[in-house]
Formats: C-alpha cells, sequence, structure tokens
C-alpha cells in the first residue's frame, strides 16, 4: 500500500539535501574529499525493492538495460563473470549522469524525473517532449527504481559515470540495505535504503561518455540461481541411485556454462569442473554467431527430445537469463522483424479488422514487405543510433523467427501471418478514468508448432521493451482453442499508453486498467479471426484433396469399367457407352434414344446421400459408382431384356448395399 504522500517541510528537506550533495560531488574535484548522502526513498512501496518484487537475475539486468537505452546508448555490455558469478559489470555509451542527476537519482528513488519538465532541465529527456529521451527514444522507465533492481544481487555496487566533454568521472560507492533495518523508517516519512560515497577523478577521454555498474559479491542466493544449483544438486543425487529407481522428471540441462567442484576465489581462483560446460556456441565465434547457435541448439531439439522442446529442459538458468534478456530487450530481430516478411519467405499474410468473421488476405506485390500494405511503423527506423546487448561476448537479439514447421497433422503447408493495428478514440470517456490514449500494432504468427514452446503465447512490448514473458493464456482467452492456441506466437507492439497499467515489478499488468481491458478485447477479436481464417483455408484445401482424390480414383475406376467391359462383350471395335443420371423420365427418354443409358435420378433413392456439408461430395461418389454399375451390367447384358423400372430397381438393390443400411 503506498505511504501518505510528504508534506512541503519534508520535500524542502530533501531538496535542500539534493542541493548539498550536488554541491559537495562538485567541490569533490578538487578537495579530492568523498562526497557522503542517505539513499532515500519516496514511499513505503519503494522501500520494498529490496525485499523481493523481482523473482529472477535477469529481472534485475533487464532494468539495467532499461536505463542504458533511456540514456541512449547505443551498445550495452553485461559480464557475468561465469561460471563464477562472483561480480556482474554492466557498461553502456549513454548520455552518462553529472552530479545534479546523480543526486536526483540518490535522493528519489522511485521518483524518476522521466516524463516530466524536471527531466528536460537535468538532460534526462527531450527538450520538446517529457516522453522522449534526449535522443528521440519513446522512454522505457518511468518509476525511477530500475538501478536498485540490483538490490536482488547484491548490497555493494559501484556507479562510474561520465558526461562527453567533462574532464571527470563520478565514482559512486553503494551500500544497499533492506527497509526492515532498524531505523531504516524516518521521522520525516521517508526510508533510508541505503549510503553512497561519491567521489570525482579526473579523466583525459573528453569524448567519451557512458555509465558502468559494477556489482560486487553477489548474494549466496543469486549465484546459486545462476548456476542451477538445486538442479544440478538433485541431478546428481538420481546419477547415484540404481537405474531403476531415479526419477525420470530430473534431468540434467543439454546446454549449460558448467558444475563447478568447489567455490572459486572471487576474482581469480582457478576454475575446478564436477561438470564441463556444454555451450552450444565455440569461444572462437564471433558475438552473433554465438546467439544463432543458441537458438538453433533449441530448434534441433526438434524430433529428438521431444516434439516441441522448451527451455527448462534444454538450457540451465544461465543461459535461459541470454534468452530472456533477448526477449525482453528493445533490439533487433534475430532474422526478420515480422513486418518486414515477403512473398520470398513462407507466410501467406493476412489483415486483422475490428470486424467480426476473418482476415482479409493481403495480396503482397513480388518483394513488397506486410508492413507497406498494411501501413505498419513499428520498428520501421532505429531510435537514436540503434541499440544492441553483448552478454559475454554474445550479441542478443530477439529469437523469434517466422520459418515453417512441416506437419502431416496440417492441411495448411505454410504459416499465417495475421497483422493490425488499434487505436481507439477515447476522447468521449472522463480524462480521470481513460488513462491517456492508447495505440499498438500487432501480429499474430500460426504455424504448426512454436519452437521453444515458451514462445507460445502473447508478449506486450512498451516502447520496444517487454517486462514480461509469452503470456500463453493469450490474456485468459476463454473461447476452447487448445491445439490451435498452442499454434500461435503473438506480440502487441504499444506506442502510446499501457504503461500506467503496469504493477511496480514491471513484469504483470493491472488487470482492471481501461487501456489492459482495451486491449486484450481486441486480442481475442483477432484470434477468432485467425481461427476462422485457418479454419475455411484448412477446409478449402481439405475439399480440393478430396477432389483431386475423386478424380483419381474416377480415372483408376473408369480404366477398371472399360476393361471389364470389353472382357465380357468379347468384341475389341466396341466400346462402352455413356451412362447418364438425368432428373426426370422424359429427359431419360430423349437420351434413351439418342443410344445412351439414361436413369431417372427421381428413381434412384439409394443414389441420393443425406443432408450435409458433405453431401454435394457423396453425391458425386455415389453417381460415379453408380455409373460405374450400370456400364458393367450392360457388358455382361443383363440390361437388353430388362424393363427400364427394374432397371431401377437393380440399380437401388446393389447400390443400398454400399450406401443405404436403412433399405438392408
Amino acid at each position: 500500500m503506498v505511504g501518505e504522500p510528504i508534506g512541503k517541510a519534508e520535500q524542502n528537506a530533501i531538496l535542500e539535501d539534493e542541493r548539498r550533495f550536488t554541491q559537495d560531488m562538485r567541490a569533490s574535484r578538487e578537495s579530492g574529499k568523498p562526497a557522503e548522502a542517505i539513499l532515500r526513498t519516496d514511499d513505503r512501496v519503494l522501500a520494498r525493492i529490496t525485499d523481493g518484487i523481482y523473482r529472477q537475475p535477469s529481472s534485475a539486468l533487464r532494468e539495467l538495460i532499461s536505463n542504458g537505452y533511456d540514456a541512449d546508448a547505443t551498445e550495452m555490455y553485461i559480464d557475468t563473470d561465469a561460471p563464477r558469478y562472483s561480480r556482474i559489470e554492466v557498461r553502456d555509451n549513454g548520455r552518462g549522469m553529472d552530479e545534479v542527476a546523480l543526486s536526483r537519482l540518490i535522493h528519489h528513488i522511485g521518483g524518476s524525473s522521466k516524463r516530466t519538465s524536471l527531466g528536460k532541465e537535468i538532460g534526462t529527456t527531450s527538450e520538446t517532449d517529457p516522453n522522449l529521451s534526449a535522443g528521440g527514444r519513446r522512454l522505457i522507465g518511468k518509476i525511477g527504481i530500475g538501478l536498485f533492481s540490483v538490490s536482488q544481487l547484491t548490497s555493494h555496487f559501484q556507479i562510474i559515470t561520465k558526461i562527453k566533454g567533462n574532464d571527470y568521472r563520478l565514482f559512486a560507492d553503494v551500500i544497499l540495505k533492506t527497509y526492515m533495518e532498524d531505523g531504516s523508517e524516518k521521522a520525516d516519512g521517508t526510508f533510508e535504503t541505503g549510503r553512497v560515497r561519491v567521489i570525482s577523478v579526473p579523466a583525459d577521454d573528453h569524448s567519451s561518455q557512458g555509465t558502468q555498474i559494477i556489482l560486487r559479491r553477489l548474494h549466496p542466493r543469486a549465484r546459486d540461481i545462476l548456476r542451477s544449483r538445486e538442479r544440478w544438486d538433485r541431478w546428481f543425487e538420481q546419477a547415484e541411485l540404481p537405474e531403476d529407481e531415479r526419477d525420470p522428471a530430473v534431468s540434467a540441462p543439454i546446454f549449460h556454462s558448467g558444475v563447478l567442484a568447489k567455490e572459486p576465489d572471487p576474482e581469480d581462483g582457478e576454475l575446478v569442473f564436477r561438470k564441463q560446460p556444454e555451450l552450444p556456441w565455440k569461444k572462437s565465434d564471433p558475438p552473433l554467431a554465438k546467439f544463432e547457435k543458441l537458438r538453433a541448439a533449441l530448434a534441433d531439439q526438434v524430433g529428438t527430445t521431444q516434439d516441441r522442446p522448451d527451455l527448462a529442459t534444454t538450457l540451465d538458468t544461465y543461459l535461459s537469463t541470454l534468452w530472456t534478456l533477448s526477449l525482453s530487450a528493445p533490439i533487433e530481430y534475430l532474422r526478420k522483424h515480422p513486418f518486414d516478411l515477403t512473398t520470398e519467405d513462407d507466410s501467406a499474410a493476412y489483415l486483422l479488422t475490428n470486424m467480426r468473421g476473418r482476415a482479409r488476405a493481403l495480396e503482397l506485390k513480388p518483394g513488397e514487405r506486410i508492413r507497406d500494405a498494411a501501413e505498419l511503423t513499428n520498428s520501421a527506423q532505429a531510435p537514436a543510433g540503434g541499440f544492441k546487448v553483448f552478454v559475454d561476448e554474445v550479441e542478443l537479439r530477439r529469437p523469434i523467427t517466422f520459418e515453417w514447421w512441416p506437419s502431416e497433422r496440417q492441411a495448411i503447408k505454410n504459416p499465417l501471418m495475421f497483422v493490425g493495428r488499434y487505436s481507439p478514440d477515447l476522447s468521449k470517456i472522463p480524462s480521470a478514468v481513460r488513462g491517456g490514449d492508447l495505440a499498438f500494432e500487432a501480429y499474430l504468427f500460426w504455424n504448426s508448432k512454436i519452437v521453444p514452446k515458451e514462445n507460445n503465447g502473447v508478449l506486450v512490448r512498451i516502447n520496444g521493451a517487454s517486462g514480461a514473458l509469452f503470456d500463453d493464456t493469450f490474456m485468459k482467452y476463454q473461447i476452447s482453442e487448445q491445439t490451435r492456441l498452442r499454434q500461435v506466437t503473438a506480440e502487441i507492439f504499444v506506442t502510446k499508453g499501457l504503461d500506467a497499467a503496469l504493477n511496480i515489478d514491471r513484469e504483470s499488468f493491472n488487470f482492471a486498467h481501461p487501456h489492459y481491458a482495451l486491449l486484450s478485447n481486441w486480442l481475442h477479436r483477432s484470434l477468432r479471426q485467425l481461427a476462422n481464417t485457418q479454419k475455411a483455408l484448412s477446409e478449402a484445401i481439405r475439399n480440393e484433396q478430396a477432389q483431386e482424390r475423386q478424380e483419381q480414383d474416377k480415372d483408376r475406376l473408369n480404366r477398371f469399367v472399360e476393361r471389364s467391359w470389353h472382357s465380357a462383350r468379347k468384341e475389341p471395335a466396341e466400346r462402352p457407352p455413356s451412362v447418364e443420371v438425368v432428373t426426370n423420365p422424359a429427359a431419360a427418354a430423349e437420351r434413351r434414344r439418342q443410344g445412351i443409358i439414361a436413369f431417372d435420378r427421381s428413381k434412384l433413392t439409394s443414389a441420393r446421400p443425406p443432408n450435409g456439408k458433405n453431401a454435394p461430395r457423396d453425391a458425386a461418389d455415389r453417381e460415379m459408382k453408380l455409373k460405374a454399375v450400370a456400364t458393367i451390367l450392360d457388358g455382361f447384358g443383363l440390361f437388353e431384356d430388362m424393363s427400364y423400372e427394374e432397371q431401377h430397381r437393380l440399380l437401388n438393390a446393389i447400390l443400398a448395399v454400399f450406401f443405404d443400411d436403412a433399405q438392408i
């Protein structure tokens, strides 16, 4: 529960502390004396940052990546110190922080200057739009707690930051504590989160800029998670048991960073492995090739371990962390953005509408991209020079690809790409209720299978980034489409709104927020369009295939009938007569006078199929076999002395054996 707002006197006291600390840091350039400050939060909720709103190491690293992106960095480098995981370093080439920005951060955890007029003053936002970075990017961060998410990994970290043109760097040493520690709650209603010491160091590389964050001595629990310790402990325990007593549910990851036999020295101890690393790449591979091999390693499990390989079985926590970061960061796709697919790719394209029924086929010209045909703009240009993330010399990319996985179960032999956009007019809804404007573009991709299976579901990106992974419930879609839903991956690219619906962990949503309700309703409507379109395409293909089979059967049957007729007649010079089924007795008589064997359809009750969607196809099949039987009977001369009435009765009796159980 959010605490009560602090009063004006308390606000003034915090601003005074902020100004004093800024002056102390500036004075440090001359004196060399560290500037010291207490880290404080603005309310109780944000004091709970150190108590576990982030569940995995990837959550903290994701927040640091977001901070670098918002600082207009074009590159970020993360060194995890794998497999020791004793410290993690994160550095970017963003604009860095000066004394004012650093002091603001320290004194207002949870009170971010982003999206405010203050951001322009201290250089964290555009001069013309507080929703944009100084370089024009749509901001990811908002609530100002990204830096302090590292408390889940360590209580001690350092910030080294520099602005381009400055002849000095700021070195900040930060010690965190939880708000539960004694004395953390102050009389002014704020909460002490830790302490910081900052010194200013001369720098001769005036043109450089950026921020480096060093996480020192990771918590044992964080190291154990990154090492997959609990999983390996269970696996080694099982390995000591007789084979028939082992739990088949306990498995070792196929690819992993190794298992250490003993705790190494945190700085430079020799690594002794109990199990050697099994990585999907070679150390000499280029950074992007390493990530391509990670994606290929998962895809290669199809048909070997299971039909739809999953991250949990295939990768350890370290490699899964790389995968998670690659999904959440605002980076490029491994191959193509889905909107950049053309006729040269596997997918057939369809446009989602705001109506019921089916999606509309997009007729792409040769080489035309889906985005051009559907007038979509997401990621058409890389903002502020692009953005790349490297983790341990692996370049991350979004690991979502759109190739076809062949399947004999599916009538459709290519994937389907459904795209759409939505920007509802909310002007008539009171501003206090609507939560601002909402606009997004999206795709729903249908395939015979989704690889890995964790990519099955819907992932929401706000301004290019995502805090959550794929939601395989598709925002609680209620219609029973279990098989089809397992064949869909979807992404929603939000350009306006929805960020207010994010919960404090940035990994979940407030379901009651109007933007979330609008988005989920659009998604559910789009899923129905996908299902209707996919069903219609499948049925059309099945009908076409049935027609082809029927034609093939007809050709085989005609050849058999002709051989049987000649064998019975013993007259090679003659050929089988034509057999027709007409609508009434008069038409039958006219055709017989022309030498054709004709029957009255109204008298052939066994040739009429029951009503149903397959009736036309069944009728054609019955008529084909009726003509075959009649031709063979003619070959044996059975019709020569029979009246037309008896001929109809004979055919009804024969056809009833095959088609009409009711008459037998």
